[in-house]
């Protein structure tokens, strides 16, 4: 009985150790890869729930659209964190940290234009801070695999932080005029012309824009007018709205969204400054 018993202890200490002894083969990344991992898995988790707040609750169109396509994105890229924590060993939480989750309890007791206005205002401070420690990723990452998914990631995020910035400027009734692209949606929104405000909701129409603003971002020597274009997609066609610095960018930007749909499905209706 008592050698029984020292076996079967010594084969208990050998199931408690050999999943920690895997763990830790596996776990191939230093401390600062695997924290990145970690936040970026939770951020991601909180944007969309987050996102499918706002595709609930939103209620401009535009901000709705742009919602359902965070939740998109979002959970596209959390599906690829996964692996790549699995692949390092690193173990993801699923915890939503408290002041997201705070963030998220104020945001759904708001409605109407103050729950677009909260809405946009946290993806703004989000997406700064996401494409921050991305940003930071990208350069000072030691695992490879780490540092090439920030990279890959980073155009989208940019595009993220644009399209929120762009969408919180917009004026509702009774506001001022608006600047830039906006002042163009406001003056052209006249049932004939097509705006942001026109952006088709279903996923086909999401993707699209999505795509082609992710192509705009990743262009080294693309002006700040040029990364804010209007890109209205509508049962498929694109219509390309807003000013760009050069007949060259105008060219560039046309050529992206041709090379992503039927080229007969683009409207390129951008202005030169």
């Amino acid at each position: 009985m008592k050698t029984k018993s020292i076996t079967t202890l010594a084969l208990c200490g050998m199931l408690l150790t050999v999943p920690y002894a895997m763990a830790a083969e596996k776990d191939t990344l230093n401390a600062s890869d695997a924290s990145f991992i970690k936040h970026a898995a939770s951020d991601d988790a909180a944007e969309v729930k987050l996102a499918e707040l706002g595709a609930k609750k939103a209620d401009r169109a535009d901000v709705k659209a742009f919602a359902e396509m965070l939740v998109m994105d979002h959970t596209k890229s959390n599906e690829e964190l996964a692996k790549l924590a699995t692949t390092k060993g690193v173990e993801l939480s699923g915890v939503i940290e408290p002041a997201k989750a705070k963030g998220f309890q104020k945001l759904e007791k708001s409605s109407g234009t103050e729950f677009d206005s909260k809405f946009l205002s946290e993806m703004v401070n989000d997406h700064k801070m996401c494409v921050s420690n991305f940003e930071k990723a990208s350069k000072e990452a030691k695992d490879t695999d780490v540092k090439a998914f920030a990279n890959a990631l980073l155009p989208t995020l940019k595009a993220h932080l644009v399209k929120a910035r762009e969408l919180s400027l917009v004026k509702t009734a009774g506001g001022k005029t608006d600047p830039d692209n906006t002042a163009r949606n406001v003056r052209d929104r006249d049932g004939k012309e097509l705006t942001p405000f026109d952006q088709g909701s279903s996923r086909s129409d999401t993707e699209i824009t999505a795509a082609i603003r992710k192509e705009i971002m990743a262009g080294k020597d693309m002006s700040l007018n040029a990364q804010n274009v209007k890109i209205i997609t509508q049962n498929g066609k694109v219509t390309l709205r807003g000013p760009v610095n050069s007949a060259e960018e105008k060219r560039l930007i046309a050529e992206i969204a041709r090379s992503l749909v039927d080229p007969n499905q683009v409207d390129c209706l951008l202005e030169v400054k």
